[in-house]
């Protein structure tokens, strides 16, 4: 869990919209505001300005900026570059699939939308914070396909044709790591099995599926379903 207030850097070019994201991140108390910019390029040169402080935790990234549709994504590198221990949190007022798909295949660490509420979105930024992976439970269950309920948590599997060489178990677990975002524990938690039951399924799927990664994951997750 995160001890101290996620610090946030916000990067949007529209004035109402940060004044909106800046009041409900200073508001709640899980959450606080790093800084403000209205392009990639500004908030680079503010992260290289800002050197001798903590860079912040999340940066919260809107996907279309007046630079064009994509700019948004096409900035994520040079944010990784200026911030190697960032989060990246992208958001839009619509949750394109594809545009959400490419932000994730560009570094992306989850996606909410601007129509959520305040509470959702600041959790959203705690989540992020603590490393886990954030898809809406809508905008998971397009992607990846059906969506099936488990316990507390949203969990969507593929069609059984679709995961070659995974079990249920594997199937279940990956899907709430990958696509849910929980940490090893949650779902061991979750699944009432230990943590290195939870490890040697994560491997199974990621043999079974190619990755190497939680986020490489889910990119076959979504290649592999139906939508």
């Amino acid at each position: 869990m995160i001890a101290q207030p996620v610090r946030v850097l916000v990067i949007d070019d529209d004035y109402y919209v940060r004044e909106a994201i800046t009041a409900l991140i200073t508001r709640d108390a899980r959450t606080r505001l790093w800084g403000v910019s209205r392009s990639i390029a500004d908030a680079v040169a503010l992260l290289g300005d800002q050197a001798d402080v903590p860079c912040p935790d999340v940066i919260l990234l809107d996907v279309r900026l007046a630079e064009g549709d994509r700019a948004g994504i096409e900035g994520i590198a040079a944010l990784r570059a200026a911030c190697d221990t960032c989060r990246i949190l992208v958001t839009s007022v619509d949750d394109d699939d594809d545009l959400v798909l490419s932000a994730v295949q560009a570094g992306a660490d989850g996606f909410v939308s601007k129509n959520e509420t305040a509470d959702r979105v600041a959790t959203a930024l705690t989540h992020v914070a603590e490393g886990r992976f954030l898809l809406s439970r809508d905008l998971g269950a397009r992607l990846v396909g059906r969506i099936a309920e488990l316990g507390t948590y949203a969990e969507t599997l593929p069609r059984p044709e679709e995961a070659v060489g995974m079990t249920e178990a594997v199937r279940k677990t990956i899907y709430l790591y990958a696509v849910c975002g929980l940490s090893a524990q949650q779902v061991a938690d979750e699944l009432q099995v230990s943590v290195h039951t939870v490890n040697s399924r994560i491997r199974a799927a990621y043999d079974a599926l190619g990755a190497t990664t939680r986020a490489e994951a889910f990119e076959r997750l979504v290649e592999r379903s139906v939508l």
